[in-house]
């Protein structure tokens, strides 16, 4: 009777495994589904309407934009685009994209995002001349867009003649204008700056 007993009990713990393996399993094929799926989404987004897009309203004044443009799935949900953008010297400092985010989540997300930033409406235009010049500038100086702007140019429009005519400065007083982040390596932005244009050629300020 007791061997049968542990006969029982090993049956059962078995089969309690190969469904915790299962399950686990199906969780991952399910995680694998959604990113899949969220990544095809954001490689069509050109296909979606624009449903908004922002820009940080002090960005004139200031050498650090902020841009947010968003899409509409057919389903109403929405694929967002977030660029944060050094028109001074850096060129795309950091940047990233998700898909098939409900209204509600969107409106969440932008108020924690940008609670420090105040947005305002900007033509989708002028965020491409912003973003692909700023990048353009910053590679005369060695400065690549952070990696992530791989999947979350296809956010934007493709860059077109039509944008030039928003009249961007890049750089400050027809120079590169070197601001110090919290983030950044100003040691090594200095020596590259000092390589591509000479020491003299460019302003920094490094904060502490």
């Amino acid at each position: 009777m007791a061997q049968n007993e542990k006969r029982k009990q090993k049956a059962l713990f078995k089969k309690r495994r190969k469904d915790k393996e299962r399950k686990s399993k199906l969780s991952n094929d399910s995680s694998f589904d959604s990113l899949s799926k969220k990544i095809g989404l954001v490689k069509r987004a050109k296909e979606f309407p624009i449903y908004e897009c922002l820009i940080s309203d002090d960005w004139e004044n200031n050498g650090l934009v902020r841009i947010l443009l968003s899409r509409r799935q057919p389903n109403s949900n929405l694929i967002i685009g977030v660029y944060l953008v050094d028109v001074y010297c850096l060129g795309l400092k950091n940047t990233f994209c998700n898909a098939n985010i409900a209204v509600e989540d969107y409106q969440a997300l932008k108020e924690k995002m940008f609670q420090e930033a105040s947005l305002t409406d900007c033509h989708p235009g002028l965020a491409n001349r912003i973003v692909y010049g700023a990048i353009e500038y910053a590679r005369k100086f060695g400065f690549e867009p952070q990696k992530d702007f791989s999947m979350s140019q296809f956010i934007l429009d493709a860059p077109s003649e039509a944008d030039l005519s928003f009249e961007i400065e890049f750089g400050k007083d027809g120079k590169p204008l070197y601001i110090s982040g919290p983030d950044d390596d100003s040691d090594y932005v200095i020596k590259k700056l000092i390589g591509s244009v000479g020491e003299g050629n460019f302003d920094y300020v490094v904060t502490l």
